[in-house]
């Protein structure tokens, strides 16, 4: 072992009184340094691939995503094209290299063929852990599991047709009254907002039986503005090194001061959804002991308790706190069953007012289709009769496609594995999906790809829709962590989209070219989204 004196020769002088704090300070910054600098396992693996011309010495591309926080998504579409839509890497301080995936064979390697060997990954569960817990959008294994097979029972087929369908027609209802009054009072409403209490009100009744009737009562407002402060700080969580945020949370400052005032918001909520939820379960066990038994009024809850004396009493139980695991499953159904599908119908309105053409199409296939919904016969349509709008069905899917909710995608891979084309990946390499950027590639989607163009859902000659993969149309990914609630969603709007655009015309008070997007957890649209509701008077002969 070097002594002292030697070591400090080594630093350039034969003196050890030259070895002072300072020095070695400096020593082990620079040893630090170095250390640093020397290329990971998982880097090395994957020196072929190329990465961005903007790549610094030691900075790598943290310069690169601090000067595009506010159009990250463009960010990776310009780098995919730049690329000519080959995969390319990228790493920022603190953050792991990440292989930025290009294709749909490779997006079909991460979610389906090589599943076992990809997941969620402790940072994305720590990340989020404040918020979600161990709800089912953060956690890999066993608890996946649990959640995905409780939930897969409530996102039937039966399910819909018993009880879902009446469910969103009963608050398109309502929805549709709010529009009368804001169209009789020429009022300029937030549509984000507005659809934010619509499909709160729906995803609470179908997956909770509680009905919270935001839209009559205009309430719950604060937890929806809570829950947009929370997405963008969770989001900022993930562009810079897990200590930044632990330190501001340890010391209770700054975002992280406010986030865990807007969680405990948050959870006030979701505690009284919880609350109500099991009270009528323990009412209807009471009052109709067969109904109850024969699982007559379910939801997620009543569920989550069939699988654990079930299901899982072989002693393959999630070991977790359970009412805690309640809550986190809970938060979790909320937020993807409210924010994704209100956010989805928020684009697609937004998409509408930049193209009047494809909303004329729609009305005339609603006026063909549907004449007693355009009339005014009938106030809003079945499950049944949405099932015939395959140009309004088309032209969803195609503004999905364009404005993903979740825009870019990650896994970790949790052993060495190769994807189909030979990449090698080493463990601990994460692996970015860009499904926003990918959906504006010709090589996905031919050389209209960037266009809104519903017709590429249907076929040409027969006019009927197109089956596209998973893997290539990625709004709902793909594979076992497929959505599991994909079917009800395009059924909701369909449903409430039918019923707005045949009783009014909704039109921004922004020009809607100039309405962006804003990185969260989901891009959401930033700012309100003001419009002004009129309502339309159409004869059907």
């Amino acid at each position: 072992m070097l002594s002292s004196a030697s070591f400090a020769v080594l630093l350039g002088g034969g003196d050890s009184a030259l070895l002072t704090p300072g020095v070695l300070g400096l020593a082990l910054a620079v040893a630090l340094l170095g250390y640093a600098l020397l290329p990971s396992a998982q880097e090395r693996a994957l020196r072929h691939i190329p990465q961005p011309a903007t790549t610094l010495p030691i900075l790598a591309n943290t310069i690169d995503f601090a000067q595009s926080a506010s159009r990250l998504y463009d960010f990776f579409l310009d780098e995919t094209q730049r690329q000519h839509g080959k995969m390319w890497r990228y790493r920022a301080i603190g953050l792991p290299v990440t292989l930025v995936l290009t294709t749909p064979e490779a997006y079909e390697d991460v979610l389906k063929t090589k599943f076992d060997d990809f997941a969620k990954g402790y940072v994305m569960w720590k990340n989020m852990e404040d918020l979600l817990g161990n709800g089912i959008f953060t956690v890999d294994g066993k608890l996946w599991v649990h959640q995905r097979k409780t939930a897969s029972h409530l996102f039937s087929l039966q399910m819909m047709r018993d009880s879902m369908e009446q469910t969103a027609i009963h608050y398109t209802a309502i929805l549709q009254s709010r529009l009368e009054n804001i169209a009789h009072n020429n009022e300029v409403v937030n549509l984000k907002r507005l659809l934010d209490l619509f499909t709160m009100d729906v995803f609470t009744k179908i997956g909770f039986g509680v009905d919270l009737n935001n839209l009559k009562s205009n309430e719950n407002h604060e937890f929806l503005n809570a829950f947009e402060r929370v997405s963008s700080t969770l989001f900022a969580r993930f562009t810079a090194p897990m200590w930044v945020w632990q330190v501001k949370k340890w010391l209770n400052i700054g975002s992280e001061k406010s986030m865990a005032k807007d969680i405990k918001a948050l959870n006030t909520l979701i505690f009284d959804i919880i609350s109500r939820s099991m009270a009528k379960q323990t009412a209807a066990r009471v009052n109709d002991v067969a109904n109850a038994a024969s699982g007559g009024s379910r939801d997620l809850i009543s569920l989550f308790f069939e699988k654990e004396s079930t299901e899982y009493a072989n002693g393959e139980q999630v070991k977790t706190d359970q009412a805690k695991l309640i809550r986190d499953m809970t938060l979790s159904f909320v937020a993807a069953g409210r924010d994704t599908t209100s956010q989805s119908m928020s684009w697609f309105l937004l998409m509408l007012n930049q193209y009047p053409d494809v909303l004329a199409k729609i009305r005339e296939e609603l006026k063909d289709k549907l004449p007693d919904l355009v009339n005014g016969k009938k106030l809003v349509p079945s499950m049944e009769d949405v099932q015939q709008l395959v140009y309004l069905d088309a032209a969803l899917k195609e503004s999905l496609r364009l404005n993903p909710v979740v825009a870019v995608n990650s896994r970790i891979a949790v052993r060495d594995t190769t994807l189909s084309d030979g990449t090698l990946i080493k463990k601990g390499t994460k692996v970015s999906m860009p499904h926003y950027a990918t959906a504006r590639l010709e090589a996905f989607w031919g050389k209209d790809a960037a266009e809104y163009n519903p017709d590429r859902w249907l076929d040409p000659a027969t006019r009927k829709p197109i089956l596209v993969s998973p893997y290539r149309y990625t709004t709902f990914s793909g594979g076992p962590r497929v959505c599991i609630g994909m079917k009800f969603a395009m059924m909701e709007m369909k449903i409430a989209m039918a019923t707005v655009l045949s009783h009014f015309d909704v039109k921004t008070v922004r020009d809607p070219f100039a309405i962006m997007y804003r990185p969260t957890l989901t891009m959401t649209i930033d700012g309100p989204v003001d419009v002004r509701v009129m309502k339309r008077t159409v004869s059907v002969s």
